[in-house]
């Protein structure tokens, strides 16, 4: 289990980013790249300058452990321990694994890892990256050599392969007995296998000279010798080394080589003919360029007006959107229902398993920049996966979505881990209403609603009886959600009343009677507008100090102390309660409680364990957003220019947490999981959408799809300009304080509108 945390497009504007108000420089303190194609993932080390994770799921469990079914589940196994290049320049040998590379970063802010590397004269650029379009388990290591130097150079390759195909006694160490390797001149490709099952399939891009799995095969190459070849061998810790010469390269003279490294769970046979069939004859420079390429065919446009270095990050968090999502196939049998989950982190974070919450926040902003497929299919897998194991703890409801996460097999697990009491949450319920109603309206599929779920009911139906209804059935009669472990996961045991759960209950609510507009369900509007209303009034009634600031926890508020949470600000960048309301003011105020040493904010106050001390990205870019709501375009822009600033030295990557505390290493250096898909790529997408002037419609149900001017409930810094609740009007900000002709905006929206209806996907 992870400790307790929280779970939280043109441009009219284009403001600098801001440093913290501690002005700390930003910290590069993350040395990993990961890529990954839904099937699987592998981890590059800039610092050994190698690939040391090649995982064989794409989530960290597997299943659930028959031995111990309240337990985490069964652990998906790290196959690799390195892999890399080496080349031999002239006389001079040298593998690239463990040589510190001058360059290293992703391509174009895709999922593709580069590092370049100079040897004698020649420039070695290795590119790794797992293809989309591939539908398995595939990594792809690219050789590019360059002669900079003034005379010719005679080039030989090598490439490296040191799996763990052995037992598994540690799934994220496996041994490396019982391996068997052996090479197919036929298809020119290797194999190597073990008692931990599977198979790894070496396929050269390009010809290869020579297969060697001789025990000193390593050891020539790093003598500046020639490894000895040997088409097969058995043992232990057996490892493949190709050789290929790349002949004499000219002055300024380019060569290209490459591997595919694919897993098989069977013989792999499955693999190769696969890989053949996507390889298509191409050679090593033209997957390099097709690769580039498709990633250019998928993306859509990010708003207008970012620096540099946003821009970078943009892109970069829609990579790791992307790579964040299951692709697996679905099947009944074996149980296989993970297609569509998102992940709540990227490896080597540990956090690469299902969350519904971290989800939810990923699959919003999908919806919202025009990736409506990926949207859809997210929104799909939890209506298609296996939850409701526990509705004993929420009045006995027959639910839809898990109350905590899924196994990589599509089953709820509640994330007992040992404690006392299970985690059960009931916030990512509204939290589903919230994303699927921002499909809706972003891609205007109202088809989506009256289509087939895997389990036999509609789409509507699943939701409203699946999710909406047992929502409303654990609603308590003053309108708050029941108290339940939430986002904090502190068990049931230690359940409270969450402010958040509530805001979440009031945000899906609305957005249900929206969605029962858009399938023509006109009797369904009332009661969800009404609930939502209830739970808003709630939030306004027990949950406020006597200075009017939103408290965590009834709980907690009744002690008295401790009781300010980062939470709180969702009730204000959902709409539900205005920043500029004296509730919005008063709460933003006493974010000063939870100020750190960084410059941004912890997740709540009175807890001295480092979890909840380390600075929290999440509520920084929340917080950014509640605090534009309000007026304060200076702290704003200060919170986002900070994870901005972090960023850029991190790979344009976002971590879980800042480090506070000087004993734990530099303040501000990268901590927990890392990196976070929702809660950070996702987080990060949404504040810049939200500092564009590109809003979330979040009327209960008044308009219909397609009719929103702007896509904005209101002005941020302008309340009043627009109706908060309907999305009716909005005078979005041509500077910080001037607002922007109406004329000036229609035609904004127009633009967006039309980018919109270009990346429509409707359901038949």
């Amino acid at each position: 289990m992870r400790p307790a945390r929280l779970f939280l497009a043109a441009s009219l504007v284009c403001l600098a980013p801001a440093r913290p108000a501690a002005a700390l420089e930003p910290v590069a303190s993350f040395r990993y790249l990961v890529t990954g194609n839904g099937f699987g993932f592998q981890v590059f080390d800039a610092d050994a300058n190698a690939v040391t994770q090649y995982l064989e799921r794409p989530y960290r469990y597997l299943r659930a452990n028959p031995a111990n079914p309240d337990g985490e589940g069964i652990v998906r196994r790290n196959l690799v321990f390195d892999t890399y290049f080496g080349v031999r320049v002239g006389s001079t040998s040298a593998w690239l694994g463990g040589r510190r590379p001058d360059q290293v970063g992703y391509v174009d802010q895709t999922s593709m890892i580069r590092s370049q590397v100079t040897v004698d004269g020649v420039r070695t650029e290795t590119f790794f990256v797992s293809p989309f379009g591939f539908d398995g388990n595939a990594m792809i290591m690219l050789l590019r050599v360059e002669n900079t130097a003034g005379a010719a150079r005679d080039v030989t390759a090598y490439s490296i392969h040191n799996f763990k195909l052995g037992s598994a006694p540690n799934p994220d160490a496996p041994g490396a007995n019982g391996e068997t390797i052996a090479f197919d001149a036929g298809s020119m490709t290797a194999t190597e296998t073990g008692p931990g099952g599977g198979t790894m399939v070496y396929a050269p891009i390009g010809g290869v000279d020579s297969s060697s799995c001789a025990t000193d095969a390593y050891g020539a190459v790093a003598s500046g010798g020639t490894p000895t070849p040997q088409a097969s061998c058995a043992g232990t810790d057996r490892v493949n080394v190709f050789t290929r010469s790349l002949g004499s390269l000219g002055a300024g003279e380019v060569r290209w080589w490459g591997v595919a490294v694919l897993f098989d769970e069977g013989g792999g046979a499955t693999a190769r003919a696969a890989w053949t069939s996507f390889l298509a004859g191409r050679g090593p420079e033209q997957l390099h360029a097709d690769v580039l390429a498709e990633w250019d065919g998928w993306r859509t446009p990010p708003p207008a007006g970012l620096s540099p270095a946003e821009l970078r990050i943009w892109r970069q968090s829609e990579a790791v959107l992307r790579m964040g999502q299951v692709r697996e196939p679905f099947q009944e049998s074996p149980r296989r229902k993970g297609h569509g989950m998102v992940l709540a982190s990227l490896p080597p974070g540990g956090w690469h398993t299902g969350w519904v919450r971290d989800a939810v926040y990923a699959l919003v902003p999908l919806a919202r920049t025009g990736h409506f497929d990926e949207a859809r299919i997210g929104l799909d897998f939890f209506l298609n996966a296996d939850a409701g194991l526990y509705g004993s703890y929420l009045n006995n409801v027959d639910y839809r979505i898990s109350t905590v996460r899924y196994f990589g097999d599509g089953l709820e697990e509640a994330d007992y881990s040992g404690h006392p009491t299970r985690n059960i949450e009931i916030d990512g319920w509204g939290l589903f209403l919230w994303a699927a109603r921002q499909y809706v309206d972003a891609s205007e599929d109202t088809a989506w609603l009256a289509a087939t779920t895997r389990k036999g009911d509609t789409v509507y139906d699943a939701i409203k009886l699946g999710v909406a209804e047992p929502l409303a059935a654990n609603m308590e009669p003053s309108g708050m959600a029941i108290a339940d472990a939430a986002i904090w996961e502190v068990h049931w045991g230690n359940r409270q009343h969450f402010l958040y759960t509530t805001a979440t209950a009031a945000r899906g609510f609305c957005d249900m009677a929206t969605l029962a507009r858009r399938a023509g369900k006109d009797e369904d509007i009332a009661r969800y507008r009404e609930l939502s209303a209830r739970a808003v009034e709630a939030m306004r009634t027990y949950f406020i100090d006597s200075n009017r600031v939103l408290a965590g926890s009834l709980e907690k508020l009744a002690q008295g102390s401790n009781y300010r949470d980062g939470a709180t600000v969702e009730a204000f960048t959902w709409n539900l309660i205005p920043a500029t309301d004296p509730i919005g003011t008063a709460t933003l105020s006493a974010m000063s409680y939870l100020q750190t040493p960084a410059g941004g904010y912890k997740r709540l106050e009175g807890s001295n364990d480092q979890y909840d001390t380390d600075e929290w990205i999440l509520i920084d870019l929340r917080a950014s957003e509640s605090f534009r709501r309000a007026g304060n375009g200076e702290k704003a822009d200060q919170l986002l220019g900070w994870v901005t600033a972090q960023a850029s030295v991190n790979f344009d990557l976002m971590p879980e947490l800042y480090n506070t505390r000087s004993a734990s290493g530099q303040i501000g250096a990268y901590s927990g999981s890392i990196p976070m898909v929702g809660y950070g790529a996702g987080a990060y997408q949404m504040t810049v959408l939200h500092r564009a002037g590109s809003l979330e419609p979040s009327d209960c149900g008044e308009v219909d799809v397609g009719e929103y001017p702007d896509a904005g409930p209101d002005d941020p810094g302008n309340p009043g300009d627009g109706d908060l609740r309907t999305g009716l009007a909005c005078l979005c900000t041509a500077g910080r304080d001037a607002p922007t002709p109406w004329g000036e905006l229609l035609v904004v929206g127009a633009a967006l509108a039309f980018v919109a209806r270009r990346r429509r996907r409707t359901r038949a």
